[in-house]
């Protein structure tokens, strides 16, 4: 028996001659029908894992898109700390030069607002660090 006997799974089958009438051997036979066994017993086997592979992955979806429901989204307090800050007494004065500057820019003067903006945005940020670490 060589090597490529081993390895080939089609081994059990004899050659046919053109003259010789076909030979099987009852061990060939049996062999055979072990081979064709075995083959329908690793598809049936299959078959069952995607079935039940298939089915829970529909369940695991299913189960995603309730929690994705009954879950809200988190609401992000730092618009309203902000707002509420701008509108303290110390931030309220900045905010006020501000919105003086950006007056006077709309009426055509040629000047930046960028320095008040700086200054009113620091006492914004500095009244809603506090508030806002307090929420995390």
């Amino acid at each position: 028996m060589s090597l490529f006997d081993l390895i080939n799974p089609f081994s059990y089958i004899t050659p046919i001659h053109a003259d010789d009438e076909p030979v099987e051997s009852e061990s060939a036979a049996v062999v055979a029908s072990d081979v064709v066994e075995a083959e329908v017993e690793v598809i049936e086997s299959v078959e069952a894992s995607n079935a039940d592979s298939e089915s829970s992955d529909e369940e695991e979806e299913q189960e995603e898109e309730e929690e994705e429901e009954e879950e809200e989204d988190p609401v992000d307090p730092k618009e309203a700390i902000v707002e509420a800050c701008s509108e303290t007494m110390s931030c309220k004065s900045l905010k006020h030069h501000y919105e003086e500057c950006a007056a006077r820019v709309e009426n055509g003067s040629q000047e930046s607002c960028a320095e008040e903006f700086l200054h009113f945005m620091h006492c914004v940020d500095h009244c809603a660090a506090e508030k806002i670490f307090a929420k995390l």
